[in-house]
């Protein structure tokens, strides 16, 4: 009795622990590897303003989630595409610079430090040639090999008072 029932319980225990444990995905280190590398590879594009490769790394969808600025929302590659063009004309020097990095699935959180000297205008804002350095947090949602939604924040009220602009509070009405 005791030879049946180890020939039949552990054939058994050794399917079950297949099947329950074939059912997670793992991010195994080839696909952590892998989302690193796109993470890293869109940061390049931001630091050399090379777009050529941006079609390869984003969705054609994305959608770019700006915290603590003006325009919150870009959506789409080509609208991606014109927000780095405005951002390397006030900042033709501009760098992201990864400090550290958290993959947990498909999401990567990089913690990472923006410089660049404002040597052209922002928008309706003169340039100041003031260099800027302020800490950013980039959180990126990979699905299916692409980045397809992404949150950037920056602390602009820093970046205002680094290119030597104050906040004016609004005058009372009468």
């Amino acid at each position: 009795m005791k030879k049946y029932f180890l020939r039949g319980v552990i054939p058994l225990y050794i399917v079950l622990v297949i099947l329950v444990l074939g059912n997670f995905e793992y991010a195994n280190a080839e696909s952590r590897e892998d989302v690193e590398s796109l993470v890293k590879q869109s940061l390049m594009v931001w630091n050399t303003g090379n777009t050529a490769i941006a079609e390869q790394l984003y969705s054609p969808d994305i959608i770019i989630h700006l915290v603590d600025q003006d325009n919150s929302e870009l959506k789409g590659t080509t609208a991606l595409m014109d927000y780095l063009r405005f951002l390397r004309i006030a900042y033709l020097d501009m760098k992201f610079e990864p400090d550290h990095m958290s993959i947990d699935g498909n999401k990567v959180t990089t913690e990472m430090t923006f410089t660049g000297t404002n040597s052209g205008p922002r928008g309706d804002l003169p340039p100041t040639n003031k260099k800027v350095k302020v800490s950013a947090v980039l959180i990126s949602q990979i699905t299916d090999g692409e980045i397809s939604e992404e949150w950037l924040y920056i602390n602009m009220a820093s970046v205002y008072k680094q290119l030597g602009f104050t906040l004016t509070p609004p005058s009372a009405e009468e």
